[in-house]
């Protein structure tokens, strides 16, 4: 498999594996936080809020507080850098161009510092693992290194005798 492949392959399974893992109160309110969606367990039953449902709650007024709103945007900011960087992958995979390949990767750093954002202010009133941040930020810098061309050395005389005096 080529750095395509693998990048788009590592791409795609970021949005399978939990990012966040907050907890608020005494064990009030437990959340698993995906690239797309939530799942939040409370006294008042289970949910899982897709990340639209998250920016409509802001907007009719159901979700307030500074914090709240920040995470959320972040969270939002976060899955489309991510998903804008999925599809750059896919763009350098189909023209094999490694160049835009980098362009992802500064996409998904950005993403998982964006989510990692996002978990600092979510729970202000408990704490939050960022399970799948690290992970993200990883992939990221991986991409972008992988897309280093080695320097080539200097045009040296092929004769082996060198002009720098012994």
């Amino acid at each position: 498999m080529n750095k395509y492949r693998i990048s788009l392959i590592l791409q795609g399974l970021l949005f399978l594996i939990p990012l966040n893992i907050y907890m608020w109160g005494e064990w009030i309110i437990v959340d698993l936080q995906w690239a797309l969606f939530r799942y939040q367990q409370s006294s008042y039953g289970n949910s899982l809020i897709l990340g639209y449902k998250d920016i409509n709650y802001i907007f009719m007024g159901q979700t307030t507080g500074l914090y709240t709103v920040l995470a959320t945007l972040f969270w939002t900011t976060g899955s489309i850098l991510i998903i804008i960087g999925f599809l750059v992958i896919i763009r350098a995979n189909l023209d094999n161009r490694s160049s835009i390949l980098k362009r992802a990767s500064l996409f998904t750093i950005t993403g998982g510092i964006s989510f990692g954002l996002s978990a600092l202010l979510r729970f202000f009133g408990g704490f939050a693992i960022p399970v799948g941040v690290p992970i993200i930020l990883i992939l990221g810098w991986w991409m972008f290194g992988i897309n280093e061309e080695p320097q080539q050395p200097e045009d040296e005389p092929d004769d082996g005798l060198s002009s720098e005096p012994v």
